[in-house]
């Protein structure tokens, strides 16, 4: 019986959050060789969804409405790739109270709200994960 896979969602499709979409879509079977089990990018949200971002995504992941990784039961990970500190914050507290274990790159967000961002995901069994650094 195959693996149950990993599902990701990516909340900010910049150069980063494209490279990582790009890594996770072309590169699914190294992905998943190193997880042990599939790693699937279920949805990635844009500000613009008509903006060309140089990456053939299969049909439904791009979405433009962050409540649907925020809400999606299946998606386990969010990898969060938003600048600034708000609405950065906001989406990050909707990501851990929804269930999601997160990764950010987002280190100007943990300098400033990390306690509550950290005591958050303990609350909820957790993780967040700082990545980039």
């Amino acid at each position: 019986m195959p693996e149950t896979p990993v599902q990701v969602g990516i909340v900010g499709m910049g150069t980063v959050g494209t490279g990582v979409a790009r890594v996770l879509v072309e590169s699914a079977d190294r992905m998943s060789s190193r997880a042990g089990r599939p790693v699937v990018l279920k949805r990635a949200v844009v500000r613009d969804l008509d903006r060309d971002r140089g990456l053939q995504l299969p049909p439904g992941i791009l979405t433009d409405d962050v409540s649907a990784v925020v809400n999606d039961p299946e998606i386990q990970i969010a990898i969060h790739l938003v600048g600034g500190l708000e609405p950065a914050r906001q989406i990050m507290v909707d990501l851990l109270k929804a269930g999601k274990d997160v990764v950010t790159a987002n280190k100007a967000l943990l300098c400033e709200h990390g306690p509550e961002l950290f005591g958050l995901a303990r609350e909820h069994g957790l993780a967040v994960h700082l990545d980039g650094a």
